[in-house]
């Protein structure tokens, strides 16, 4: 198995040997695992434990506004518009950064791995009404959320299942990368869950100003809307 993914990779397979057995792996063996993987290249940094590139980092922290903001109108829209941003956030220039994100305090763990996954994606991390409409996550208050990160607040099955939805992947696969399951079977899934993650992603290093503009279009499409 190790062999058939070097080569899909295109890396060598002692290389991938290394990786496997705690050494620090580069950032090319880390770009080209990911689309093997079908992970997000800026993810499997994450995955890494190191820090991500600033030519693929997010635009975290942005203030006031951050792609939770829009998911937290996004969720209101039909499936249709949720589309028809995703068109326009596509169509925004990107700005590489230019410095570096500042580092969390939390302490390894599962949890701060799928807090540093949203993050990755400028999403804050107390955003306890896009985990709940998104991916069917608990109902509980966004202090409850940022607690998960600094191991006050246990991370439970539905958490993870919630996390994989607002992340855009299968929760089976967050379940085993997280080690906690399994998938919460129950989960009150968006309908347009997999659209949402689509566009959490491409929002992701947007600036607050451009993140206001498209916060605006979701408000007229919502007063657009026939009643």
């Amino acid at each position: 198995m190790v062999a058939s993914l070097a080569q899909q990779a295109g890396v060598s397979s002692s290389s991938l040997d290394e990786l496997l057995n705690g050494v620090e792996p580069s950032s090319d063996v880390l770009r080209l695992l990911a689309p093997a993987l079908g992970i997000h290249a800026a993810d499997m940094f994450v995955v890494a434990g190191l820090r991500v590139p600033q030519d693929l980092a997010s635009a975290w922290p942005t203030l006031p506004w951050d792609v939770g903001s829009v998911l937290a109108h996004a969720v209101r829209l039909q499936t249709s518009q949720v589309g028809e941003l995703d068109e326009l956030i596509r169509s925004l220039p990107i700005n590489e950064r230019t410095d570096l994100a500042p580092d969390d305090d939390y302490p390894e763990g599962p949890a701060a791995l799928l807090l540093r996954l949203q993050r990755n994606r400028n999403i804050r991390p107390y955003r306890a009404r896009v985990l709940a409409e998104v991916g069917g996550g608990p109902y509980v208050s966004a202090a409850t959320v940022a607690g998960l990160g600094t191991g006050h607040v246990v991370l439970t099955p539905q958490y993870v299942t919630a996390f994989a939805h607002v992340l855009g992947y299968a929760p089976e696969d967050v379940v085993a990368l997280a080690g906690v399951g399994p998938v919460f079977a129950d989960a009150r899934v968006h309908p347009a869950s997999v659209e949402l993650a689509q566009l959490a992603w491409n929002a992701r290093r947007l600036t607050s100003d451009q993140l206001s503009h498209v916060l605006q279009v979701a408000h007229g499409m919502r007063r657009a809307e026939p009643t």
